[in-house]
């Protein structure tokens, strides 16, 4: 058994989000902004970069969309992240325009809606298997990951940290 999955009685128990690069099966759901009744598409994202337009021979071309819109890739911190070209809603103005996506993300592409998808295990906005008790309760941070540590990165939040997310701020544990 590994100590970091199992506690002392031998049952799992939550850990990091350090999970292998590319685990946790990312994808894009693809719909329409107007519901035509039609289900989303699933698209895996299993390209370390996935350009998203009109242009015939994008990785995934959307009718209605600028010929080369955004770009999807993935970073060498496992993040997946957004390249914009070409005015993209559904997201906060105040997010930058190589933010990393995390599950349940929604992109507006001209007529279509991307959801971003990825195992809550791998989603790297979701330390420690995601919060208990719901979207505004507390959490603590992780460790650095891997590369950052290679890397001498120090967090801006020291590991172990509570935080909360309806106040913005962190709280001392």
């Amino acid at each position: 058994m590994n100590d970091d999955t199992y506690d002392d009685t031998g049952r799992p128990h939550p850990t990091t989000t350090h999970a292998e690069h590319g685990a946790g099966h990312p994808a894009l759901f693809v719909s329409t902004l107007e519901d035509d009744g039609t289900a989303p598409r699933k698209v895996p994202l299993d390209v370390d970069e996935l350009t998203i337009g009109s242009a015939p021979g994008s990785g995934l071309e959307l009718p209605g969309a600028e010929p080369h819109h955004l770009t999807i890739y993935h970073d060498e911190r496992d993040e997946y992240r957004v390249r914009a070209l070409a005015p993209v809603g559904g997201g906060s103005a105040a997010e930058p325009d190589d933010r990393a996506l995390r599950t349940g993300a929604r992109l507006e592409v001209g007529p279509w809606v991307l959801t971003f998808w990825r195992e809550e295990r791998a989603d790297h906005g979701r330390p420690y298997g995601g919060r208990q008790g719901g979207e505004f309760s507390e959490g603590r941070t992780q460790p650095p990951r891997p590369a950052d540590r290679e890397a001498h990165a120090h967090p801006v939040v020291p590991p172990g940290t509570e935080v909360r997310d309806d106040a913005g701020g962190v709280e001392e544990s």
